[in-house]
């Protein structure tokens, strides 16, 4: 039976993998720290091993197994929180890359590494699709964080052979999803505020890829023969932000106005739009339509709050 490891296997992220390589019959070892929410507890049935520790070469060894696969969740996950802690945000995202990869060079090297980064790590770009190969500038410590652990998946590939695939996941969300914007609003509209506020101008894009179709690009990707590669993850479509929010305050059935206190945010791009042309090339295509998808999810957060 093939094995996965997925580190952060107690995230969104995290725990919609593993209960996804369940399904496929793979043994499912999980490590990591973070609090599971409530909503998430029922797909941890899907694990057949946890090990609550840091992500380190010995912590990993130290569970007895080789692995077919690992996928490291188990990075920086927020860009308030690079910010406010970035020294902690550093460990986690680049020192725990690293010593996953030490691990694979050290004792499992056969075993096929995803990586989901960001793509943040290209920082500001015009309101276009933006392809895997432009080189920009990361505007956040959590952008910055993410290109280093990039480039060591590269360097660890290219000198050690580690089999090695980046998928830049763009605005990811689906039902157990309990943070970013999609779960702000629908608190705030639920919340029977008169009038709610949100950051930026409202003109802001962003690209959402339900978790379902990240599922489907990670399957597509460990098929594929490449050494190293990354691919971006995203519905191909821009929305934007005025958009997003009218749309979710018409779903909750909300009497609340809004408004835009037009403050920019330095720390995030403007503008992400994923240009999706390398991974459709591959045979992969998001399937989930995102009104429909938000849809769902607005009457899941109505059910839980």
């Amino acid at each position: 039976m093939k094995k996965v490891l997925i580190t952060g296997v107690k995230g969104f992220l995290g725990s919609n993998i593993a209960n996804h390589f369940a399904a496929k019959g793979y043994e499912t070892y999980g490590i990591g720290h973070n609090k599971v929410f409530i909503s998430e507890e029922k797909k941890m049935n899907a694990l057949d091993y946890w090990k609550e520790s840091d992500i380190t070469v010995e912590a990993i060894k130290n569970i007895g197994q080789l692995f077919d696969v690992i996928i490291h969740c188990g990075s920086g996950s927020s860009v308030g929180f690079s910010n406010e802690n970035p020294y902690d945000d550093f460990k986690k995202t680049v020192v725990g890359t690293l010593e996953v990869l030490e691990y694979m060079r050290l004792y499992n090297p056969s075993a096929q590494l995803i990586y989901p980064s960001s793509p943040a790590v290209q920082g500001e770009y015009l309101d276009m699709p933006i392809k895997e190969d432009f080189i920009g500038k990361p505007i956040s410590h959590y952008g910055f964080h993410k290109k280093i652990a990039e480039e060591l998946c590269l360097f660890y590939s290219e000198k050690h052979r580690i089999t090695t695939k980046i998928i830049r996941l763009f605005s990811v969300y689906g039902i157990g999803l309990q943070k970013q914007l999609l779960w702000d609003a629908c608190k705030k509209f639920l919340s029977g505020q008169s009038m709610i506020e949100f950051w930026g101008s409202g003109n802001e894009t962003r690209d959402f890829i339900h978790i379902d179709d990240v599922l489907s690009l990670i399957d597509i990707t460990m098929q594929m023969n490449n050494d190293f590669i990354i691919l971006n993850g995203g519905g191909g479509k821009r929305h934007t932000i005025l958009e997003v929010v009218f749309a979710i305050k018409e779903l909750i059935g909300s009497s609340s106005s809004f408004r835009f206190n037009n403050k920019i945010n330095t720390d995030n791009p403007s503008y992400y739009w994923a240009d999706i042309s390398k991974a459709t090339e591959q045979g992969w295509m998001p399937k989930k339509n995102f009104n429909n998808g938000l849809k769902e999810y607005t009457e899941w957060v109505k059910v839980i709050i």
